[in-house]
């Protein structure tokens, strides 16, 4: 018989202990030395010129149990090296934010009133970092431990934020004029199941169904009357939805439906994708064909000018076509990327999603182009408008006074334009300087 020596045996058993769980789910409870928190963000996303124009965001340590709260302390990029810990730990409350650990990613803004760490009031113009301590429990971990964020430059100058999240696919998107914000549910895919209800997003960021039944929901805009046109592209109509939600069939007999436009009279305008045509609609429901021919692709977003003049992205190409009241078609503006999605009017000139690009392009009336947000690369980026990041935008409307810019988006950020999942839906914000 082999012989054990005692030694080994309890050097074995001790080995196995290690194995063995203390929690729930059958891993290695781990020996917490860590509570500095990482992924620190520091934006700039107001325009009050103080510290309320911070957003911290971070992700807190596995071990946050061993974590009392947190401290948010700004401070002058220059000055960030010679700032010890033990500085930190001296200070008044007056000059640094408590944010409570919550077990879940922080994105929080910081106080007006928060000086920084030399008890100055934060001044525009001027590079700042955050810096997060973490303060132990004094239980597992006696030390507070610090992280950084990066350095940011305090400035008047438009943002982009994300607002809310919805269980929905990208479809339309419109505002009332008590900046109430109306999203359609287009579906899971841009070819699978149709979305069924539109969401309302109310300026306090409360969620709720407004209306059900849909079949798709696309394109939409309120009326003359005030109530909300939601296209149903997998429908072939276009609903007529009351302030209550209830709804109706305005009209039927469309091929694929998507952006809609009233005129002045009371005539509305529906862009159908499936047969290349742009459909009018009189109050007394007659219906005709208004404008046609081979420089429609897919026409999607549609919207007018103070002279009614129409303009048409094409989702299948590059183009946004212009017609004028007498129904004449004309190429007025190209993009690179294609698959271009809605397009709205406000204040002179047009809006226009380059969906495929990523971004979105101002685009007066002569036809002169020019970048407005959106860094090219799909994504959630926050901040500054060229820095800022979307994926695969969809619709865009401004409030009643210019002062903000609605965007819905995908959140996934995966797949290509025609593939890609466009459930959930992202509503971002910009924030224009007045």
């Amino acid at each position: 018989m082999k012989r054990i020596s005692i030694a080994y045996f309890l050097l074995t058993v001790f080995a196995l202990s290690g194995c063995v769980s203390g929690g729930d789910d059958g891993g290695i409870t781990p020996n917490p030395t860590k509570i500095s928190v990482d992924n620190v963000g520091l934006l700039d996303l107001n325009n009050n010129a103080d510290a309320s124009d911070f957003r911290i965001s971070f992700t807190p340590s596995e071990n946050e149990a061993f974590v009392t709260e947190y401290r948010v302390f700004i401070a002058k990029a220059s000055r960030i090296s010679q700032i010890t810990q033990t500085e930190l730990e001296g200070l008044t409350s007056s000059r640094y934010e408590v944010i409570t650990p919550i077990d879940a990613n922080i994105k929080a803004f910081m106080r007006s009133a928060l000086v920084d760490v030399e008890g100055l009031a934060i001044e525009e113009g001027v590079s700042y970092q955050a810096i997060v301590m973490s303060v132990a429990d004094g239980s597992n971990i006696q030390s507070n431990q610090l992280s950084y964020s990066n350095a940011i430059i305090l400035a008047q100058e438009s943002f982009l934020e994300v607002i809310a999240e919805l269980p929905i696919g990208t479809g339309g998107l419109e505002i009332d004029d008590e900046g109430n914000v109306y999203l359609g549910d287009f579906g899971e895919t841009l070819s699978g199941d149709p979305g069924t209800t539109v969401y309302k997003v109310t300026p306090d960021g409360t969620q709720s169904i407004f209306a059900s039944g849909l079949v798709g929901a696309s394109g939409n805009t309120f009326g003359p009357d005030g109530n909300l046109y939601q296209s149903n592209i997998q429908g072939g109509k276009v609903s007529k939805i009351l302030a209550d939600g209830t709804k109706s069939d305005y009209v039927t007999g469309m091929s694929s439906p998507t952006g809609l436009v009233f005129d002045n009279a009371g005539n509305l305008f529906v862009a159908n994708c499936g047969n290349n045509m742009i459909k009018k609609v009189t109050p007394q429901g007659e219906v005709s064909t208004f404008a046609d021919g081979s420089l429609f692709s897919c026409p999607k977003g549609i919207t007018m000018d103070e002279n009614e003049n129409i303009y048409v992205a094409n989702f299948s190409n590059d183009n946004v076509i212009k017609i004028t009241p007498d129904g004449q078609s004309s190429i007025f503006a190209s993009f690179n990327g294609g698959n271009n999605g809605h397009i709205t009017y406000f204040g002179g000139n047009l809006y226009v999603v380059a969906r495929a690009a990523n971004q979105i392009y101002q685009l007066d009336l002569q036809g002169n182009l020019e970048l407005l947000v959106g860094n090219g690369q799909r994504g959630h980026g926050e901040g500054a408008l060229f820095n800022s990041s979307l994926s695969l935008p969809n619709d865009l409307q401004f409030s009643a006074d210019g002062k903000y810019l609605y965007i819905n988006d995908v959140k996934p950020t995966i797949g290509s334009p025609a593939e890609s999942a466009i459930k959930p839906t992202y509503l971002k914000r910009i924030t224009f300087v007045q």
